[in-house]
C-alpha cells in the first residue's frame, strides 16, 4: 500500500505562509514519499529524520532547513502521513 501525505485544512492554510524555498523542499519531501516510499525518504541523510520524544512521542521529524521541520505521524490503518511544517528555534523544538 502506498503512503499518502495528508494536509489538514489548517496545514493547507499554514503552508501558504512559508517561504517559497522551504515550500520547494517540502514538495520534494512529499514527492519522495509518494513515489519511493516513506522508508526511502528516511534514508536521505539531509533530512535527518528521527523519532521525537516527550510531548511529541509517536511523531517523527524531518529537516527542510536549519529552522524548518516537517513533523509527521503515520496512520497505520490508512497509510496516511499527517504532517505539519514548523519554523523552529532550538528552545521551541526542545518542548
Amino acid at each position: 500500500m502506498e503512503t499518502i501525505v495528508y494536509l489538514s485544512k489548517q496545514a493547507q492554510k499554514d503552508i501558504k505562509k512559508i517561504p517559497k524555498h522551504i515550500l520547494l523542499q517540502f514538495d520534494l519531501w512529499v514527492e519522495i514519499i509518494e513515489t519511493e516510499g516513506l522508508q526511502a525518504m528516511q534514508k536521505v541523510k539531509g533530512y535527518r529524520d528521527h523519532a521525537l520524544k516527550g510531548d511529541r512521542k509517536g511523531q517523527r521529524s524531518s529537516s527542510l532547513s536549519r529552522s524548518w521541520r516537517v513533523i509527521y505521524m503515520l496512520d497505520e490503518k490508512t497509510q496516511q502521513l499527517v504532517v505539519e511544517v514548523l519554523e523552529v528555534n532550538h528552545h521551541e523544538y526542545k518542548k
